[in-house]
């Protein structure tokens, strides 16, 4: 399961022209338009499951994090946080997410904040 960025203008979309479909779209562009063409092929082969998470629900999820466990999670892992957190409350109490942080967000805190509306200059 993969949760990517709803808005999809900002995302760096790659094109495979080699993967080009019949009907003149890229390869996985009917799927989710910010996914790749490696990541089109897992979706069609079930591997694979892609969901958008908007801006503020990464932001709340890092800001979560950093608050709940002293973790302050890269912007990317908090959106996958961000599912999780959306997903969690329908599960079954016996079950378990597992969301794998990677990078730092250390380098994110300063975008959070102007995200925010916040100047860290001060």
């Amino acid at each position: 399961l993969v949760a990517q960025r709803q808005h999809h203008h900002a995302l760096a979309q790659q094109h495979d022209h080699a993967h080009a479909k019949r009907d003149g779209h890229a390869h996985g562009h009917d799927v989710y338009p910010g996914i790749g063409p490696e990541h089109a092929n897992l979706h069609d082969m079930g591997r694979a499951e892609y969901v958008p998470v908007t801006d503020e629900e990464a932001v709340n999820a890092f800001e979560y994090l950093s608050r709940t466990e002293g973790i302050i999670p890269a912007i990317e892992s908090a959106h996958a946080l961000a599912h999780a957190i959306k997903t969690a409350p329908g599960m079954d109490k016996d079950k378990i997410i597992v969301v794998t942080l990677s990078g730092r967000g250390d380098k994110d805190v300063a975008a959070i904040a102007r995200y925010r509306g916040e100047d860290l200059r001060d």
